[in-house]
């Protein structure tokens, strides 16, 4: 649903003439132009492709651990990739659910007015898309999961494993020189999650558990858009390579070349400016919920009911 929902917005923004271009505001003869120039609907229509490569990659990942655990004969593979399988299950289906939605909800909004009628399509998968998030005991259920079971598995043995591999694309990352001020800000960020974990799941085992829970499903997404941030750094490591082989080399001269007349090279770039978007634009806020939840304000538990209104 997020993918069509992306793909009908985006062909729209294509054929959507409104509106000068922003350089061109002052000039009475300017002709109009598509709204996929404005960049505020390149920066939607940039977010939802993050979002939906993202999870797409995701899923595919934790359907290679299934194979993994299928297909090895060695027992500590085995454990190490079931492991996987049961600390991201609960992620997938929060995280990768309330993102598809979200997904919908910009789609409604690149379309404008438009959008919220039946006449366009994006307004039915904004609906259809909302029972996701509430087959399996809702959200909130798969949050507390993941924090009062799967954190402390084998006493966090398979969380650190997940830790584990994203620090292996990162080190493969920075190998490839375009990709290293992409591979420190994950760095950083995967760093941060691990003492962000530990110390929420210290709370969780302590007097202070009630509070440590009303953090669950916070401490589910941002683990979520770090989980999303490797997907892309792991992409991005892939295609630099083959773009590079391409275009002769990776700076910028030459990589506005090759994407004037090579699908391959356009599709490469694509994941490139996907990584660098999400790592160096989205990331960055995901290090301020982090914080958020390292200072564990008790508001949520301490409210008065008779407060709540």
């Amino acid at each position: 649903m997020a993918s069509a929902a992306y793909m009908h917005a985006l062909n729209y923004a294509r054929e959507r003439i409104q509106g000068k271009s922003l350089l061109s505001m002052m000039d009475p003869a300017a002709p109009s132009t598509a709204i996929i120039n404005h960049p505020d609907v390149r920066r939607m229509l940039l977010w939802m492709k993050a979002n939906v490569d993202g999870m797409r990659s995701f899923l595919y990942y934790v359907g290679s651990c299934f194979d993994r655990v299928a297909t090895s004969s060695d027992p500590e593979t085995k454990d190490r990739y079931q492991g996987l399988i049961e600390v991201l299950t609960p992620i997938i289906k929060s995280y990768c659910t309330d993102r598809a939605f979200e997904v919908c909800t910009q789609a409604v909004q690149v379309y404008g007015g438009y959008g919220y009628t039946q006449e366009y399509p994006v307004e039915q998968l904004l609906r259809d898309c909302k029972i996701t998030s509430l087959y399996e005991g809702t959200n909130g259920i798969q949050a507390m999961d993941f924090l009062g079971r799967k954190l402390g598995m084998k006493q966090g043995k398979y969380f650190m494993s997940l830790l584990e591999e994203i620090q292996k694309t990162i080190a493969d990352a920075r190998s490839i020189p375009v990709l290293k001020p992409l591979a420190e800000q994950m760095e950083k960020g995967v760093n941060r999650l691990g003492e962000v974990a530990m110390a929420l799941g210290m709370n969780a085992m302590s007097p202070k558990v009630m509070t440590a829970f009303s953090f669950a499903l916070p401490f589910l997404e941002i683990t979520g858009d770090v989980i999303m941030a490797w997907m892309h750094l792991w992409r991005a490591t892939v295609a630099a390579p083959k773009l590079e082989k391409l275009a002769g080399s990776l700076d910028e001269a030459a990589r506005k070349k090759a994407v004037q007349d090579n699908k391959q090279a356009v599709f490469y770039e694509g994941e490139l400016r996907c990584a660098e978007y999400y790592i160096l634009s989205v990331l960055p806020g995901t290090l301020g919920r982090m914080k958020a939840i390292s200072i564990g304000s008790s508001a949520v538990m301490d409210m008065p009911d008779a407060a709540f209104g």
